[in-house]
């Protein structure tokens, strides 16, 4: 196993959600405060968040970062990794660290799968904050259809063998060029991406980071594009922090949103690729400020 990255105030929990999957979740600030659930996307895992966890701690929030399922710290069961049952882990650590509501605060695909535990768990969520992200709604129109090559990417990771390899190859030729691609020339850190690869490489970590995508492409897109949770309403106030330099989630994706959330923002920054928590955290804390004290 690769070592924990140490962070003061941290405690590492790791909870028993079913029978073949433990959820690794940091865990800091006091155990009694309003808790704010962090959800990373990949290749990452709840480090993506370190930058932040110190100062919401600071302020009495109890900060809840947990690993996904084939990711970090967390079990990689063989499975197909769908979206429902890794939202359903999350409302798993929930019910077992007895906390809750949480606000929940997710970047990439932590995005869909944190949407959908709240949509399938409300009463457990306050509030969603979301960070070039998706819901899974679709607006299923030309638009959408000229946007979908810009999912090609996907294509080489959720392969069988080939994703895997791809994933855990130890020179990233692949992950470097598309690490740049989304973050419109911002890349992440060289120790942190090292860290990130280091724990896909993992027994079973790769072929898990594989069939996050596969699972999308041949099951979850199909039952988004049909409406699986097209009736589905958001009664809790929902923010959206999103960088324009993301050559694959566009704001046009996320059209729609405001007619199903009666209480929706969005705000676009500019000059920002895909990884808006490393390139600008520092105006990820503010907004999130704003959105935990409202």
């Amino acid at each position: 196993m690769v070592s924990l990255p140490a962070l003061d105030g941290v405690e590492h929990r790791f909870i028993n959600v079913t029978d073949d999957v433990t959820i690794h979740v940091a865990d800091a600030g006091p155990a009694n405060g309003p808790a704010v659930m962090l959800v990373h996307g990949f290749p990452q895992n709840w480090w993506q968040w370190h930058r932040l966890i110190e100062p919401l701690a600071a302020e009495g929030y109890r900060v809840l970062c947990p690993d996904l399922r084939g990711a970090g710290w967390s079990s990689a069961p063989r499975s197909r990794y769908l979206k429902n049952d890794m939202a359903n882990d999350l409302a798993g650590v929930i019910d077992r660290l007895g906390v809750g509501p949480v606000k929940l605060v997710a970047h990439d695909w932590g995005g869909p799968v944190a949407f959908i535990m709240m949509l399938r768990h409300p009463a457990k969520v306050s509030g969603f904050f979301g960070l070039n992200t998706v819901g899974p709604w679709a607006t299923r129109d030309l638009t959408m259809i000229r946007h979908l090559w810009r999912f090609w990417y996907q294509i080489p990771i959720a392969l069988p063998v080939i994703g895997p390899r791809v994933i855990a190859d130890p020179k990233s030729r692949y992950s470097r060029m598309l690490v740049s691609w989304v973050g419109a020339g911002f890349t992440l850190p060289d120790d942190e991406l090292e860290m990130y690869r280091e724990c896909m490489r993992q027994p079973g970590h790769a072929v898990a980071g594989s069939r996050w995508y596969r699972t999308f492409q041949t099951t979850e897109v199909v039952r988004w594009l049909r409406g699986e949770f097209d009736d589905a309403r958001v009664d809790v106030p929902v923010r959206w922090l999103h960088g324009t330099g993301d050559p694959v989630i566009t704001p046009d994706l996320l059209r729609g949103y405001a007619e199903r959330i009666p209480d929706f923002e969005l705000e676009l920054v500019d000059g920002v690729g895909h990884w808006i928590v490393e390139q600008r955290p520092e105006l990820v804390l503010d907004r999130l400020h704003k959105f935990l004290k409202a």
